[in-house]
């Protein structure tokens, strides 16, 4: 009996410590005792890994040093990027900051947008963002759809120097990622015109960021 009870809070405090996880696919099945603890994406985990590889591997930056995070694109094609390419780079944004980076959001406005739409603080268009920002390194990466899945590399580049400082690869399978790559709407950039899934969506213009 005794060792019945000893086994409790042992269990019990495994249970406090599992982070559910979940791929945006099907319905979550956890309990709501479990939404006591923020639902982990499985993409997450790929993104939290990779950020330990560019640590270990990193050379010169450090919590000092501002760094930005900017969508991964297309290996076969550098100027263009998906849900997928922003969505890894919000990850590292997240991953970078909670270990103590100094981490600049260049696409914030500096500013509140208040509209019938809803309040927005971030921005894509050129003329709502600082054109000079204080970045003195970058950290992107390319992504190549394989069979089964994503091959990531991810790298820190010096804006000045242009040397590779850190870097990290990955393989993300496509059941992890929860949405069909085959159904994404790609953007990407042609004679300085940002095109999206709209071929009428354009802007003639680009922010470029210089350390």
């Amino acid at each position: 009996m005794k060792k019945w009870l000893a086994l409790v809070p042992a269990v019990f405090l495994t249970a406090c410590a599992y982070s559910p996880v979940y791929n945006g696919k099907e319905p979550y099945q956890g309990s709501p005792f479990m939404l006591m603890d923020s639902p982990r994406h499985t993409l997450d985990y790929f993104i939290e890994s990779m950020t330990e590889e560019l640590v270990i591997s990193n050379t010169s930056v450090s919590a000092r040093t501002p760094i930005a995070v900017t969508s991964f694109v297309d290996l076969q094609h550098l100027d263009a990027t998906n849900w997928l390419g922003n969505s890894v780079s919000e990850g590292f944004i997240h991953q970078f900051q909670r270990r103590g980076f100094k981490v600049v959001d260049f696409k914030t406005t500096g500013n509140i947008q208040v509209t019938q739409q809803g309040d927005f603080a971030l921005s894509r268009d050129w003329k709502d963002l600082a054109h000079e920002q204080d970045i003195q390194f970058v950290l992107t990466g390319t992504m190549l759809r394989q069979e089964g899945g994503v091959l990531v590399n991810a790298r820190v580049v010096g804006m000045q120097s242009r040397i590779v400082v850190a870097t990290a690869q990955g393989f993300l399978p496509a059941d992890r990622i929860g949405r069909d790559l085959d159904t994404l709407n790609s953007i990407r950039t042609q004679d300085g015109v940002l095109i999206r899934s709209d071929p009428s969506i354009r802007q003639p213009y680009t922010v470029i960021l210089r350390p």
